[in-house]
């Protein structure tokens, strides 16, 4: 039974350990990451630079990467002066792309192409992680990668970029250059191949990141009134996206006041009112109380205000949510929060007595993060 608690223990001071370690890193004026293969990456660097962690993308020239030529680097950090991404900027000066998840990736991949002894092990990698690599549109040579110069030479010659998500599945990026030539990359959209981050490190970031996040924008997005449709008297939906099974979808419903609409929150409508709090989260301010349960059964507690929330997961996400249960005390409920550019989900448990969720009050939270395409069936018996 001790080794049982002891086991319990260590668990629950893994992120306090990690989040003391990136403090300790920052006053000590050392680089922090939160993967292993960046900073294995940063390392591999010919030269350290002094990068100010206060301009959050810096690109800096190195000389001698490829011969004596010239490489950009882009180093990108988080709102916690932590790295989240180094890679060789292709992109121009005034290009939109730059954080764009699928271009990281990309620039991630061409540093480590230059930095590279043992580009046939990379491209075992590849073939292992579903990655394939196309130039004109034939699989690519290995001698056309080990010509780290040529290559270099070509890349220079940067016209464009199209990217195509096909099916929610796969992607097909394409490198465009002058005369017609391009570098296509294909491969799933697999979270740990495009973060370049196994689950641990992502649920160590997430949690990190979500707990420290200063909202940006507090604004809410018009609806268009004309796709309503009316259920009964004077309720009235916007009909959403359903998330694998009915009952789990981003329906929000309306109220029609004279000739004006207004998102129910009512406690004569409280299935309703539940689903808006939890879908439009800006339209009240509550306090969440989350136990975030990460990789080996590690948990960590953190509060956060629902506009935070929100701010954090709205760009990125698509959100669905289902109702468990509606008793006064204690309203539940099922939140997902499904990632746009690769295939995993944020779940969350959601609990809210009805007082609470009318007044801006405490929002209880069990949340499960980065569960993969391939595990979400089992979620509901299929």
């Amino acid at each position: 039974m001790a080794l049982v608690y002891k086991d319990i223990y260590i668990r629950k001071i893994t992120i306090v350990f990690v989040v003391l370690l990136l403090f300790v890193s920052r006053v000590l004026g050392q680089p922090m990451f939160y993967s292993q293969s960046l900073s294995n990456l940063y390392y591999s660097l010919p030269e350290a630079r002094n990068i100010d962690i206060l301009v959050i993308d810096t690109v800096i020239v190195y000389h001698n990467i490829v011969a004596n030529d010239t490489v950009q680097v882009a180093f990108c950090f988080d709102e916690n002066g932590v790295f989240e991404h180094i890679g060789y900027r292709f992109l121009h000066s005034n290009d939109t792309f730059t954080e764009n998840v699928i271009v990281r990736f990309i620039e991630r991949e061409l540093l480590s192409w230059f930095l590279s002894s043992d580009i046939n092990q990379t491209l075992v990698s590849y073939r292992e992680n579903g990655l394939q690599i196309f130039f004109n549109n034939n699989p690519v040579k290995q001698s056309v990668l080990q010509d780290k110069q040529g290559l270099l030479n070509l890349l220079k010659n940067y016209q464009g970029i199209s990217i195509h998500f096909i099916e929610g599945k796969n992607y097909e990026f394409s490198l465009l250059f002058k005369n017609e030539q391009k570098i296509s990359f294909h491969f799933p959209a697999e979270s740990e191949l495009i973060t370049g981050m196994d689950k641990k490190e992502r649920d160590i970031q997430l949690a990190i990141q979500l707990q420290n996040h200063k909202v940006i924008s507090d604004s809410l997005s018009t609806p268009d009134y004309s796709y309503l449709q009316l259920l009964h008297d004077t309720i009235y939906i916007e009909k959403g996206s359903t998330f694998m099974i009915p009952q789990i979808n981003n329906d929000l419903f309306y109220i029609k006041v004279d000739s004006t609409y207004q998102l129910a929150f009512d406690k004569s409508l409280i299935a309703e009112s539940f689903s808006n709090a939890l879908l439009m989260p800006l339209r009240s301010n509550y306090q969440v109380n989350i136990t975030h349960r990460m990789y080996g059964k590690t948990a960590v507690n953190y509060t956060v205000s629902s506009h935070g929330f929100d701010d954090f997961f709205r760009s990125d996400y698509d959100w669905y949510f289902g109702i468990e249960s509606l008793e006064k005390e204690k309203l539940k409920g099922t939140l997902i929060l499904s990632n746009r550019n690769y295939g995993n989900i944020h779940l969350a448990y959601v609990s809210v007595p009805l007082d609470d969720l009318l007044n801006d009050g405490i929002m209880e939270m069990q949340l499960y993060s980065n569960i993969p395409q391939h595990n979400i069936r089992t979620l509901f018996g299929k």
